[in-house]
């Protein structure tokens, strides 16, 4: 009889290594709110994570709140209405150098999302393909008519940034239209109002499967070799909470890094999950957008201190003023440590 007894707890046992089910059991840690300045393939990784239920692997229950831009979602941090903003790290190194309790603590996207897109019609006349060389395709931006999404706005900077690296004058060599998101721009360009347009996927993709669109530069594929390896898109949280909460920021490390594995290792899955999430986009535009995003989303969380610098050149090149910040104070590694990367 105890000879019995013991093999059904010896078989009870391996069947408890055994199963994922027991495995993936963790403490309930509780609600996390997470707040995105917007919708899109910048959040790929989190997507994942929601749709594959890595959050709830980790004890978490998330709530996703999707706010008109990245100063009102980190705004909501740090006011306690939200516990992680996933956005860019640029709005939370100005954040920082006003004196605000934030810090960065996972990687999300590392490679400069927005894209640079113009009419075929005008890249075949300039004789640009798939092999023209960066110098050529600066080149092509003389006297353009370029789309923004507004004044200030990130794709204004880079809009500007190109043109300068191009030699020219933004405000006189090239017309600089503020035309706002996604549906205006692609009306814009398609009624060739614009020449060319700065915005990130889909709307870029959108054009060049349904407007003969040519891309110009490759951003998310650091294409471009200033802005390559450009931590585009981070986690963000005020530094008390994270030491009030570091089982809480290690599980949401944990749950986007298993995101940004699948999406590395098994895309294809990666891809049917998250086709939900994006159920009005055109079929075509969505798989154009994830094939050419794929290589800007990291294997880790883990943040370098290069693609964190690659900010501050940015905001540099861009406002003309280096933020004074010391680098190492704008992000940690803590969690992602914490969490096995």
């Amino acid at each position: 009889m105890f000879k019995k007894t013991l093999s059904v707890l010896f078989a009870a046992c391996a069947m408890a290594v055994a199963s994922p089910a027991v495995q993936a059991q963790k403490p309930s840690l509780g609600k996390v709110v997470l707040a995105q300045p917007s919708e899109g393939f910048l959040y790929m990784p989190v997507y994942v994570a929601r749709a594959k239920g890595y959050f709830e692997e980790e004890g978490l229950t998330p709530e996703v709140v999707v706010f008109k831009g990245g100063a009102t979602a980190l705004a909501a941090v740090m006011g306690g209405n939200a516990d992680v903003y996933v956005g860019l790290p640029a709005i939370g190194i100005h954040a920082r150098v006003k004196g605000q309790d934030v810090k960065a603590f996972g990687a999300v996207m590392t490679q400069y999302a927005s894209n640079t897109v113009i009419q075929g019609e005008i890249a075949r006349k300039a004789g640009l393909n798939e092999n023209s060389t960066t110098a050529e395709r600066l080149a092509a931006l003389k006297g353009l008519r370029l789309g923004i999404t507004g004044p200030g706005s990130s794709t204004d900077q880079l809009t500007r940034i190109l043109a300068r690296d191009a030699g020219l004058e933004p405000d006189r060599d090239v017309t600089i239209v503020p035309i706002g998101g996604g549906a205006p721009m692609l009306a814009a360009f398609s009624q060739k109002r614009i020449d060319g347009f700065t915005l990130s996927s889909p709307t870029t993709n959108s054009a060049i499967v349904n407007n003969d669109a040519f891309m110009l530069f490759n951003m998310v594929a650091g294409d471009y070799e200033p802005l390559r390896d450009f931590l585009y898109i981070c986690l963000i949280s005020q530094q008390s909470w994270l030491e009030k909460n570091p089982e809480i920021a290690t599980a949401v490390v944990r749950a986007v890094a298993r995101g940004e594995q699948l999406l590395a290792e098994n895309p294809e899955e990666a891809r049917e999950a998250v086709r939900t999430f994006f159920a009005k986009t055109d079929p075509a535009v969505f798989d154009a957008a994830f094939d050419a995003n794929l290589p800007a989303y990291p294997k880790t969380p883990r943040i370098s201190a290069a693609g964190m610098e690659r900010n501050l050149d940015f905001i540099e090149a861009a406002t003309g003023e280096r933020p004074q910040i010391a680098i190492e104070d704008a992000y940690t590694n803590k969690f992602v440590e914490a969490a096995g990367y």
